[in-house]
């Protein structure tokens, strides 16, 4: 993985971005990512972070949906909040479906 993370091809690096998986250094990879002068591969690291659900996820993804300069990294970042959200509230509920509330 980390000599795809080198890649000089972004395509390369968004691709195993979006393989990885939860596992000890990875949080670091993710970090650089997040810094990576591609938009395909920070938004890659966005749905990673976003799937990978870690404890600062959700507080990492509010940075990068104000601060990325790409607005296609920001859209993501946003949908990816609104994913969890929608998840977290599934669980606290205990819905699975989606169903729209009924008193507006």
């Amino acid at each position: 993985m980390r000599a795809a993370l080198a890649s000089p091809d972004p395509a390369v690096r968004a691709r195993a971005i979006a393989r990885i998986r939860a596992e000890p250094g990875v949080q670091e990879a993710l970090t650089e990512a997040l810094r990576d002068a591609s938009a395909d591969v920070r938004r890659a690291t966005v749905r990673a972070i976003a799937r990978l659900q870690g404890p600062m996820a959700a507080r990492v993804l509010i940075q990068i949906s104000m601060e990325d300069l790409a607005v296609s990294v920001r859209a993501e970042a946003v949908a990816a909040l609104g994913r969890i959200m929608d998840a977290r509230s599934k669980v606290e509920t205990g819905t699975s479906e989606d169903h729209a509330p009924t008193d507006l």
